[in-house]
């Protein structure tokens, strides 16, 4: 009271300073010390940078704190108290005060339960509350009894347990434990019902006798250290039979569910036991899959209670056999209202009979089970037919009673008299366990019905009829009896000895017709049995007695009659009615709880006023009426572009704004009173809400029956379709409320924004959600999306799926076979065939999550294919495809139902099916997929069985091929070849459904049996499944992709996936750097290679042994195969890993792997050719190397010889020669020599005639007009001087047809032939300057390349074809060129090796020597300084330049802006987003008409940019600078040592050996060697330690030299091999095909792709595509075109008309994919729009007309379509 009060004091002051206090503060947790709280008001501008204040008291001091956020939490609070906080504004524009009051909590114990200990026994135990210290308060315990306390007692806080004693057994007691503060306030109390257990007898083996008529008054025992526990046995009824079945936890509390029950659990052992305790899992199990079988369960070996899963109280004696109908009394006293329901509705369809009135042995009370059978609804012909909820029929009753003993087991008689003997519908003593006691049971009454079926032959009763049968004696249970009399026709009472029960049926009072059946036997005669009726005060209506000639079938006859006698003049009542008498004899009525009917009357609320579903729907459900019908109409429309116009933009934008105002519509629209009825339904309380969906279910569907069965009368089967309601008529039309406030941006109200979270919540209850919207066939793509997020959001991380779909014709039982497989409630009744698509979620236990590798089974029920309502229509094949493709698309395993009674229907169903499999097969997807052939007679023998598989297989091949032509993929294909499919392991027969004539018959124990091996065998293909399980948000991203490619015509070719997008990118990142790594081993490898080779002609000139030409090719062809045989073999297996990873999504790229290893073959092809060329090239270089170098070895042999004659014939003269005497001697030596010799150049070659020559022969056998233009040039001096003009070249052949082509189109096609000739140009010019740059000679083989080049090019140009006039006059252009580049390449190579040259070059330093060596000066110093500078310095350069290459793009590949180069489509977003940064015309143009230029100075500037920073090209040059400095030193200290004893070495040999060592690093410098160390005299190893300084000093030189050169730009120019621009424009640029409409790149990875794609098409304008009637730009874009019907021509096809969708006709390499959306082009159409103007006067056009919308995209929206296309983020 005292909290209360402060409460309300506290809100009062709160309201007095701030009257808006609930408005502004929020508290978002609420604790015994810390509160957190929120504050803001709506209005206010959420952006506004405000400062607060907050204030607070606590223990009479104030407090003060101040924040920028909006949110605050105040700490070291006392538990209990009111605290007023106020917040302050004290910056900003605005000064408000907000205040309000909390109470801070008292948190209660927790985890508060009870064990029975024994009768007068029960221990409580508790967990202390949480976040309170234990100082503060202490416990508080209450028993209460008829809501009167009977004792309390405080506790220490520290205290969890105590034990209540001297209880009455079998009463009922509240227990309730506080936290009390120390100031006396307390918490809410936690409370429990406890039920203490029987006391019926004392057995006298007790050590303590307690009287029972002395334990009057409970006692509060708390725990010592060794409390004495009183053990007294009893026989108490109901707990120990719970327990023995390990359901005593579910009992009282925590009942079970219906999901627990559907979880999908892994086969244990228990399943094959014989546990009492599995027998309730065993029951359920086979009920929820409709198997007859499920009540013959039998127990043989005692249960351990250790080994009792479900039983976790004190043990019991464990019995070995339980009768079935203790097992079902007991589970339905362990059960929820719900797993009631559908136990009872299983058992129905069995034929079980069920509980009408359940007992509880405990209390002496029992329950009229009205809610459980409210969803059992019967069908049935008396005099039409019928079909009814069972509860609400007015039957009549017909009740079987036994009193005393009796010979005669009524229920197996009922049995007989129901089924003709055929089907046990009430359990009786013969049965499998019927003759073992009942415990639980008796007083317990069943109910079961006879529904004729409108055949006399067979049916027994021609009115419908219920049947009750009363287990046990009616004197024990009274008002069981009285029950029954009272709503029964007529009572049929067993009885043997009457006599016995004389007292007892005189005390009768009957209000109905009371037919006694009483059995003559050995004990009691015919006149016996007189006698005893006669002295009966209670007349009954009529005796039936059977006398000893009587057998079972003339009694069942008699009994039939006397049946048929009475309903002549039956009072009918239905269950409904019952439910009003039952309260009157203290009988409980299941559904009278509050929550159920509080359910209940919201549900009435919505239905009771309906009196027409058509009027209703229009007038109540006006969302998913016409204006849905229309948007799904034009989103189809948008997708497919039907109609006729010129510019199709503005088309799609008209659509777009239809859709628009359709929406608008919609949201116009007030929100009903019943939808938000319906609303308000969902949002209470989670019990009340499954209540009022149930109430809502049955409401509907008897409204639905009553209007189908008047539309029925009329013939309308249309009308019948609109006559059904049910509550996914309420979820579509808030689906539609919330795709509508979405689409408009509206606020939504907070129950609207809730709605995926509920719905959510309601798949994980089991509730079936629907996918597609049957009537409309369309899916609510942004519903159903956030529904998934919020199924995603609530399960994570354990939010792992498997799809099981079902598809087949149209009534032949999908739903069904689902529906027993995992026992759920698709809907099934008659007349209410599934629309659409629905899909339901059943949860996988924790120990089978891992096995299952899935956490959910989502299970999704469709349409019947064929069916009739879209029998008449043109579209019915369509929208079968659609439906099917959509579900095979999206589920991991698919069942194809097939009804074998009809061969036309198999053909229609496998016709969509193969369909469907093909088109996932080709977009990457394989699902799995079983055919179940239902209705299959039980005695086909195997043969036969094999025979129609074969057949059946046959067909599929043949449906196979059809659809492949269909789809325009390939020909001759079969069904193996699209799945993986086995003819025996696939194909499942199933026996019929009913075992009988319905409505009596129950479901059959083979297809219950059959269907049951299905399911395990889908289990055990899911365990097998290699791909990773897709989470909720991924399978939201397949429905969007799926559905918007199905509603394409050409599904295959509009199928674009992000989950397939991502995992392409993947794979290419993933090869790329597969890709990389083998290139860059393989420069390696060839850079130490071509370094070896160039050392190979000075090496043998100096070893004196010329090398074998033909030798050193073979080898070196050897080495190159073997390591790219191993780099090759290593990339394959990488591939192949990749593919058999678990890496995510991988299967989805399956289609791509051919592809991949085509690439790295490719790869492996390209590197092998490139390498034998350049190796071949290098040592034909080096074989010419060497005969040049013979000959300079021979003159500086010669010329060393010399020098050391004049050095000994100067130190011969007397006198000391000065200087220039010396120069003077030294000069007449040298140039005696020279003469002496005759050292003359190399031969020189005309390269013109050799040309020209080649060329001749190329062109030879192009025909005359090609042979006279050659024999008009006689030299290639003139070719290739002057611009190359494709259209000055004459023609003489094709003359007539380029006459017949119009100016325009000859234009253009001279327009293109230009631009593919200027390309060959192009690429031969970046030939010649690559074997010109590399210094070394002509070589032949070198013009034929380049002429193979060419052809090559021409060959691949097919669009336009280039005639042999414009191609002989092309190679003459390009020919003359390079017979010029070549000459000069030669000549300079002559010039460079001329001998004289070399020597002369030198002079000056043969001179030197010769002076050091006449005065005897130490060279050492002097030659280590010449030798590192000229020999090694240059080597080192070059070791350098070689290297940064390949660096450079490693750097380029994993810095900071790697992510530019990982894949093409990357790059491609990188650039755009570049583009669209600079905003700069020119740079836009430059991309689209050069984009190949474009590229390639894009890259250079990004490696410009990346290595101008900090030094970065410098550091790369200084660590390569180390790298080789320290190797060369350690190699002059290696060969240091080597030399000490060898006599003959010498300063050359010494240096030369250096560089022999380094033969992979260094090109050793023959000519500088040479010169510099012949007449060296020095002491190697003091030589090799002044070589070593010299190298530092060189290295300082080299530093500085580099450092001086900070020029990124021009070291980028100066690398002649490897350079990093090219290797990365390979990369990027990959195949350089455009697209043949918009021109813009292809995208795809690798080399070797079979297709051509890309991300982003755009409009045509921009390649310069203008209309011919008025020469404007064309806005079209070609991803729109291609699912028009409008038509292009074009070169291909010449010049003559075809559709757009036919361009793979023409282009069949080209894969244009149709926009996602209509965003998804919103880049292009930005700039288009932006720079509409100067396109056209680039272009010369006129500018194009751009549609209104394209002027409202924003910068932002471009960007957005980048990042949304790419996956990328700004």
């Amino acid at each position: 009271m005292d909290d209360q009060n402060e409460r309300e004091t506290g809100t009062k002051e709160a309201k007095e300073e701030d009257e808006k206090t609930e408005e502004y503060i929020r508290f978002t947790d609420v604790g015994p010390h810390s509160v957190r709280l929120e504050w803001g008001d709506p209005k206010e501008d959420a952006h506004r940078r405000q400062r607060f204040k907050i204030n607070w008291k606590n223990d009479e001091k104030h407090f003060s704190r101040t924040t920028d956020a909006r949110h605050f939490e105040i700490k070291h609070l006392s538990p209990g108290r009111c605290y007023i906080i106020k917040v302050v504004v004290i910056e900003g524009d605005v000064k408000k005060n907000f205040s309000a009051s909390v109470v801070t909590v008292i948190p209660a114990p927790e985890a508060f339960e009870y064990i029975l200990e024994e009768p007068t026994t029960v221990k409580l135990q508790w967990n202390p509350p949480l976040k309170i210290d234990g100082s503060l308060y202490k416990l508080k315990v209450v028993m209460y009894k008829d809501e009167e306390e009977t004792e309390s007692v405080i506790m220490r806080s520290d205290m969890k347990e105590v034990y209540l004693e001297d209880l009455i057994p079998a009463t009922e007691y509240k227990a309730a434990i506080h936290t009390v503060l120390n100031n006396g306030k307390e918490s809410e109390p936690a409370v429990l019902i406890i039920h203490t257990r029987k006391l019926e007898d004392l057995q006298t083996k007790q050590e303590e006798n307690v009287p029972v008529n002395n334990v009057l008054q409970s006692t509060i025992k708390l725990p010592t250290k060794a409390p004495a526990k009183i053990t007294q046995p009893t026989n108490v009824q109901m707990q120990p039979v719970l327990m023995d079945l390990g359901l005593y936890q579910y009992h009282l509390k925590d009942k079970l569910t219906l999901m627990s029950v559907l979880e999908l659990k892994k086969p244990s052992d228990e399943d094959n036991t014989t546990h009492l305790s599995s027998l309730p899992s065993r029951f359920l199990n086979k009920l929820m899959m409709v198997n007859s079988t499920a009540r013959n369960i039998k127990s043989e070996s005692k249960c351990n209670s250790e080994q009792r899963p479900l039983d976790i109280h004190v043990a019991s004696v464990a019995q070995e056999e339980i009768n079935p109908l203790d097992l079902i009394t007991a589970l339905f006293h362990c059960t929820d209202p719900f797993l009631q329901q559908e136990i009872t509705l299983k058992m129905s369809l069995c034929q079980f009979s069920v509980p009408l009135l359940l007992p509880n042995c405990d209390i002496k009370e029992c329950t009229l089970m009205l809610w459980a059978m409210r969803d059992i609804t019967k069908q049935f012909r008396s005099h039409s037919l019928e079909e009814h909820s069972i509860v609400e029929t007015e039957l009549p009753l017909i009740s079987f009673v036994r009193l005393g003993k009796s010979s005669m087991s009524k229920s197996e008689f009922l049995n007989k008299l129901l089924s003709n003997n055929q089907h046990d519908t009430f359990i009786h003593k013969n049965m499998e366990n019927g003759d073992i006691p009942r415990k639980i049971s008796n007083g317990l009454v069943e109910m079961s019905w006879y529904l004729p079926s409108g055949r006399q032959p067979i049916d027994r009763f021609k009115e419908p009829i219920a049947v009750a049968n009363l287990r046990g004696d009616i004197s024990h249970f009274e008002p069981q009896f009285s029950f029954l009399s009272q709503t029964s026709s007529a009572v049929y009472l067993f009885c043997d000895d009457l006599d016995s029960n004389q007292t007892f049926l005189n005390s009768l009072q009957l209000r109905t017709k009371l037919i006694l059946v009483c059995a003559v036997n050995e004990q009691t005669s015919s006149d016996d049995l007189k006698q005893s009726l006669a002295k009966l005060k209670v007349k009954p209506f009529a005796e039936l007695i059977r006398d000893t000639s009587m057998n079972d079938a003339k009694f069942i006859e008699a009994l039939h009659k006397s049946i048929v006698d009475l309903l002549g003049d039956s009072t009918k009542i239905s269950i409904e009615q019952m439910s009003k008498v039952a309260p009157e004899l203290g009988i409980l009525v299941d559904e009278n709880n509050p929550i159920c009917q509080n359910a209940k009357k919201r549900a009435d609320l919505i239905t009771q006023g309906i009196t027409s579903v058509p009027d209703f729907k229009v007038m109540e459900h006006p969302l998913q009426g016409k204006p849905w019908k229309e948007i799904s109409r034009l989103d189809k429309e948008l997708c497919r572009l039907k109609a006729h116009k010129q510019n199709i933009e503005h088309y799609k934008s008209e659509l777009k704004s239809q859709i628009q105002k359709l929406r608008k519509q919609q949201t116009s629209n007030n929100i009903r009173e019943t939808t938000s009825q319906f609303m308000s339904g969902l949002s209470s309380s989670r019990t009340e809400q499954l209540y009022f969906l149930k109430w809502m279910k049955f409401n509907l569907d008897c409204l639905t029956r009553k209007h189908q069965s008047r539309v029925d009368e009329l013939g309308d089967d249309k009308e019948r379709a609109n006559s059904s309601l049910g509550v996914q008529h309420f979820m579509r039309e808030l689906s539609q409320l919330y795709e509508a406030t979405e689409s408009q941006k509206n606020k939504k109200n907070a129950l609207l924004k809730k709605l995926p979270e509920t719905c959510a919540q309601l798949m994980l209850n089991g509730f079936p959600l629907e996918l597609v919207d049957g009537d409309a066939s369309n899916i609510p793509l942004k519903w159903i999306g956030d529904v998934l997020k919020a199924l995603n959001k609530l399960t994570a991380p354990k939010n792992r799926i498997r799809v099981v779909t079902v598809l087949g014709i149209q009534s032949t039982g999908k739903s069904t076979l689902l529906n027993t497989m995992f026992g759920v409630q698709f809907a099934v009744s008659s007349g209410r065939c599934t629309r659409g698509a629905f899909m339901l979620l059943i949860s996988v236990s924790k120990e089978f999550q891992s096995e299952l590798q899935c956490d959910y089974i989502l299970i999704i029920d469709t349409e019947g294919l064929k069916s009739q309502e879209l029998a008449n229509t043109s579209n019915s094949y369509e929208h079968d495809n659609e439906l099917a493709t959509l579900v095979v698309g999206l589920s991991d395993v698919t069942i194809v139902n097939i009804s074998m009674e009809n061969a036309a229907e198999i053909k229609d169903t496998l016709q969509v099916v193969v369909h469907a499999f093909l088109r996932m097969k080709e977009v990457g997807k394989r699902p799995c997929c079983h055919f179940v052939h239902q209705n299959t007679a039980d005695v086909a023998v195997h043969e036969k069985i094999m025979r129609e598989k074969k057949m059946f297989l046959q067909q599929l091949d043949e449906m196979t091929q059809a659809a492949a032509k269909m789809e325009k993929v390939s020909k001759n294909r079969k069904f193996t070849d699209i799945l993986e499919y086995n003819v025996h392991e696939n194909n499942w027969y199933i026996a019929g459904l009913w075992l009988g004539t319905p409505p009596m018959a129950p479901v059959s124990t083979g297809y219950s049996e059959d269907v049951s091996k299905l399911k395990n065998g889908i289990l055990c293909i899911l365990k097998a499944v290699k791909n990773p399980a897709q989470n909720f948000m991924e399978f939201e991203e397949w429905i969007r992709s799926l559905w918007k490619a199905v509603q394409f015509e050409n599904f295959i070719f509009s199928f674009r996936n992000s989950l397939v997008a991502e995992a392409y990118s993947r794979l290419c990142m993933e090869f790329n750097t597969w890709e990389w790594a083998f290139k860059k081993h393989m420069i390696e490898w060839h850079t130490k290679s071509e370094t070896k080779i160039s050392n190979m002609g000075v090496m043998s000139v100096r070893s004196r042994n010329s090398f074998d030409v033909m030798s050193v090719m073979a080898n070196i062809k050897e080495d190159a195969a073997d390591e790219l045989n191993k780099e090759e073999e290593a990339l394959l297996t990488k591939i192949q890993q990749y593919f058999e990873s678990e890496e995510e999504h991988v299967n989805l790229v399956e289609n791509y792997k051919e592809e991949f290893v085509n690439c790295a073959k490719g790869l492996r092809r390209e590197t092998e050719t490139d390498l034998r060329n350049r190796l071949e090239n290098a040592v034909m270089i080096q074989k010419g190397i060497e005969k040049v170098e013979l000959i300079k070895q021979s003159h500086r042999d010669n010329m060393k010889e010399k020098v050391l004659d004049l050095i000994t014939v100067c130190r011969n003269t007397k006198k000391q020669l000065s200087e220039s005497q010396l120069k003077m001697e030294f000069q007449k030596m040298w140039d005696s020599t020279v003469r002496q010799h005759s050292l003359t150049a190399l031969p020189r070659q005309d390269l013109g005639k050799e040309t020209y020559r080649l060329l001749h022969k190329n062109l030879e056998r192009k025909g005359g007009a090609v042979r006279q233009m050659l024999s008009d040039i006689t030299s290639l001096e003139q070719c290739g001087t002057a611009p190359f003009y494709a259209t000055t070249v004459r023609m003489n052949s094709f003359k007539k047809f380029w006459n017949s082509v119009v100016p325009s189109q000859r234009n253009k096609k001279h327009k293109h032939i230009q631009q593919a000739c200027d390309q060959v140009i192009s690429e031969s010019t970046k030939f010649i300057s690559l074997k010109t740059n590399s210094k070394s000679d002509y070589n032949s083989a070198d013009i034929q390349e380049l002429l193979c080049l060419i052809d090559k090019h021409l060959e691949s140009c097919s669009d336009p074809q280039i005639n042999p006039e414009i191609e002989a006059a092309l190679k003459m252009h390009i020919c003359g060129n390079a017979a010029r580049a070549f000459q000069k390449m030669h000549d300079d190579y002559l010039l460079c090796a001329d001998p004289l040259r070399s020597l002369e070059k030198f002079r000056e330093q043969w001179f030197g020597d010769f002076k050091d060596l006449y005065n005897e000066r130490d060279q050492c110093q002097k030659k280590a300084e010449t030798c590192a500078m000229q020999c090694f310095a240059p080597s080192v350069m070059e070791y350098i330049q070689k290297l940064l290459g390949p660096d450079i793009v490693e750097e380029m590949l994993t810095g900071e802006r790697a992510v530019d180069f990982c894949t093409r489509s990357f790059f491609q977003f990188s650039l755009l987003k570049q583009l669209l940064q600079d905003d700069d015309f020119n740079q836009i143009h430059e991309y689209v008409v050069n984009y190949e230029t474009f590229v390639t100075k894009w890259i250079s500037d990004r490696i410009v940019k990346q290595f101008s920073k900090d030094d970065a090209f410098l550091k790369l040059e200084m660590k390569h600078l180390h790298t080789i400095l320290n190797k060369i030193k350690e190699t002059i200290g290696a060969q240091r040592e080597a030399v000490r004893s060898d006599k003959k070495a010498t300063v050359y040999s010494f240096v030369a050996s250096v560089f022999e060592s380094l033969d992979k690093e260094l090109v050793l410098p023959s000519d500088s060697l040479s010169a510099t160390q012949t007449l060296s005299k020095c002491n190697l190893t003091e030589f090799a330690d002044c070589l070593k300084t010299s190298l530092d000093t060189m290295q300082c030189s080299l530093t500085d030299k580099l450092r001086a050169e900070s020029d990124v730009q021009a070291k980028l120019a100066k690398l002649s091999v490897n350079k990093p621009q090219n290797e990365l424009f390979k990369r990027v640029f990959g195949c350089g095909k455009m697209c043949p409409f918009c021109l813009a790149p292809c995208e795809a990875g690798g080399k070797e792709h079979s297709n051509h794609f890309l991300s982003i098409h755009r409009p045509q304008g921009i390649g310069n595509v203008s209309w011919v009637a008025d020469n404007k730009l064309i806005a079209d874009i070609c991803s729109s075109l291609v699912a028009s019907d409008k038509v292009f021509r074009h070169e291909n096809t010449a010049y003559e008309w075809y559709p757009f969708k036919d361009y793979r006709q023409f282009f069949p390499e080209w894969s244009i994919q149709p926009d996602s959306s209509i965003e998804a082009t919103d880049y292009w159409k930005y700039i288009f729009a932006k720079f509409n103007d100067q396109f056209a006067e680039k272009f010369n056009r006129n500018p194009a007309d751009i549609p209104d919308d394209w002027q409202n995209i924003s910068v932002d929206d471009a960007y957005k379509c980048l990042e949304d296309t790419f996956k990328m983020k700004r």
